[in-house]
């Protein structure tokens, strides 16, 4: 898939297919959080859910909500989703873009969504959407395999790096 970026509006060419139109959002509307924990061998292990339309593997990520700063948000939506506890950077990951709406609509809208690292310190066994998506720890390297979107594998990657690292 190739794209460009024409002011706002990006153009997505697919091979044998039309020319898709999106409108970029300027910015985030959507707060992500990247959970991650250590198992007792130290080894780091990264939590990925899959979504409810697509089913593809992404991570927790919601809407802002009201008097919740942007990576309380996160950690709200890492809950509600994947029944998690643990504490929430307040320092961004960084941003990533993708198509929602998968319908045959020429016009599609592209939420930013703005990621933020999860140290996971609980896993609930009840939770509010439990039951609507699948629910993996994944060692990093299968992470990275299982999610689809270039820029938010991109974004784990680099996280993986730097938390490595420290």
């Amino acid at each position: 898939m190739i794209g460009r970026i024409i002011s706002r509006t990006l153009i997505i060419r697919r091979p044998c297919l039309e020319d898709i139109i999106v409108n970029l959002s300027p910015t985030p509307n959507q707060f992500a959080a990247l959970p991650y924990r250590r198992r007792s061998d130290g080894a780091l292990e990264i939590l990925l859910i899959t979504s409810r339309g697509s089913g593809r593997w992404i991570i927790p990520k919601g809407k802002p909500i009201p008097d919740l700063a942007p990576h309380e948000a996160a950690g709200r939506e890492a809950y509600e989703e994947a029944g998690l506890l643990g504490r929430v950077a307040p320092t961004s990951l960084g941003r990533f873009a993708y198509i929602k709406d998968q319908a045959q609509s020429r016009e599609r809208f592209i939420p930013a969504v703005e990621v933020f690292p999860m140290e996971v310190t609980g896993q609930l066994t009840l939770w509010p959407e439990m039951g609507q998506r699948r629910v993996l720890w994944f060692d990093p390297e299968d992470a990275i395999a299982h999610i689809e979107l270039e820029p938010l594998r991109e974004i784990v990657r680099r996280f993986v790096i730097h938390i490595s690292e420290h």
